[in-house]
């Protein structure tokens, strides 16, 4: 069987920039009650930031990102004592907000108060690396096991209609499960908008790398940085978003990608890549939405809002189908949908949904000590005055700037890009 990977040529280049970008990542504490592997938030010790600093750095955005949402993080923002001022705040500004979460200290007070003053959802992250304490009386083998904890948080959105996304981080211990988690959010997507598939990173602590901050040399140890790791686990670390599309293709080939955001330093590496399946109540899948819908929705949407388009508010249904006459991807959805319906005229009634399956791949290191990050990135934070990658955050914490890497040639070999193993 031939692996399928996507092709650049055929999808849109989101057109996002460190100006006008549809998302702002404010980071409302850092104290959280788990801990989760490669957590770009390891290090601790500053406690809940003060309400005024988070609306300075939620204006600062809105200011310099043209923010369509505001992406609540930490640590668990849910612990933050104002988060219900801070949600309010944002509302107020015309902007959406997104709650990143593990759900721990989720109840329905909590989500009573967040739907009053207007949050639009929540992303969960659920999976088997985090120490969470439900799991100390389970041996968890499989992610699959945590489906029942994920269904338990999603019918708690759903009492409020809220968005409700499900992420996990990708290893090359669960990247065979994840078409059962698609799978099971198909099954369930009544309840459940969108899966993102976080791919794990690290920076390597070993002989030959070495961290400098302004020529200096830093001492880094492992620990330091939450993304750092030894020699072993790096090597281990050769899950790229070629291969999450791969499997998710091969076991649901009406899937399509759709969009993706590129590298600042290998031009073969998708950072962000997205897409939409759409998805009958009864777990029928017809097929995907194309490069021209997602290019379309932005353009119109910038057009009438000033700002890209993320976390829509309304859920696509049938009408979706009008996008046929531009889209030859939905124009495909739309053929097998008929086919569906003719079999059985009752089936046309039956509600059309989607869900949005994205990929992030995280910082990779080059052979040449040179990180490739994602091309204007959309989840950029604010550190003292000017705008940093919320996953190199830590390095502006512990170190005052970023990090730069020198590189023994010998003893680490950049990864081949998959695109480089086969002919596309």
């Amino acid at each position: 069987m031939t692996t399928t990977y996507p092709e650049k040529k055929n999808l849109y280049r989101l057109p996002y920039s460190m100006n006008d970008n549809p998302i702002g990542w404010v980071e409302a504490t850092d104290i959280c009650n788990i801990k989760c592997k490669g957590c770009y938030r390891l290090v601790m010790g500053e406690g809940h930031k003060p309400v005024q600093q988070i609306k300075d750095e939620i204006l600062f955005l809105r200011k310099w990102r043209n923010c369509d949402n505001i992406s609540l993080a930490g640590g668990e923002p849910i612990l933050h004592p104002d988060i219900k001022e801070i949600v309010s705040f944002i509302v107020s500004l015309g902007m959406k907000v997104v709650i990143l979460t593990n759900g721990l200290a989720l109840n329905d007070n909590i989500l009573k108060e967040m739907k009053d003053v207007g949050l639009l959802g929540f992303s969960f992250h659920i999976d088997i690396t985090q120490t969470r304490p439900e799991f100390k009386k389970q041996k968890l083998t499989s992610e699959l096991q945590l489906n029942d904890m994920r269904l338990k948080y999603a019918k708690m959105l759903k009492k409020y209609s809220f968005y409700s996304h499900f992420g996990i981080t990708v290893t090359p211990d669960n990247l065979h499960e994840v078409p059962e988690l698609i799978r099971w959010a198909k099954d369930n997507i009544l309840l459940i908008n969108g899966i993102s598939l976080i791919i794990y990173r690290g920076l390597p602590v070993m002989p030959g790398v070495t961290y400098r901050v302004n020529g200096k040399e830093v001492d880094m140890k492992l620990g330091k940085l939450g993304y750092t790791v030894d020699q072993e686990e790096y090597e281990r670390i050769n899950v790229k978003a070629q291969d999450v599309y791969a499997v998710i293709k091969e076991n649901f080939p009406d899937y399509e990608a759709m969009g993706y955001l590129g590298g600042t330093a290998d031009h073969t590496s998708f950072k962000w890549l997205w897409g939409t399946l759409l998805v009958n109540t009864k777990g029928k899948t017809f097929g995907a939405l194309g490069r021209k819908t997602l290019e379309l929705a932005q353009s119109v949407y910038h057009y009438f809002h000033g700002t890209y388009l993320v976390y829509p508010k309304r859920r696509i249904g049938k009408q979706i189908f009008v996008m046929s006459i531009f889209d030859p991807i939905v124009r495909k959805a739309l053929k097998k949908f008929l086919k569906y319906c003719f079999a059985n005229p009752i089936r046309f009634f039956y509600p059309m949904k989607s869900l949005g399956i994205g990929m992030v791949q995280a910082p990779d290191l080059l052979e040449n000590g040179r990180i490739d990050m994602c091309d204007d990135c959309p989840d950029m934070c604010v550190f003292e005055g000017r705008l940093v990658n919320s996953c190199r955050l830590d390095e502006c914490r512990i170190y005052g700037d970023l990090l730069t890497i020198h590189v023994d040639e010998s003893i680490i070999k950049n990864k081949k890009p998959a695109l480089e193993e086969l002919e596309v």
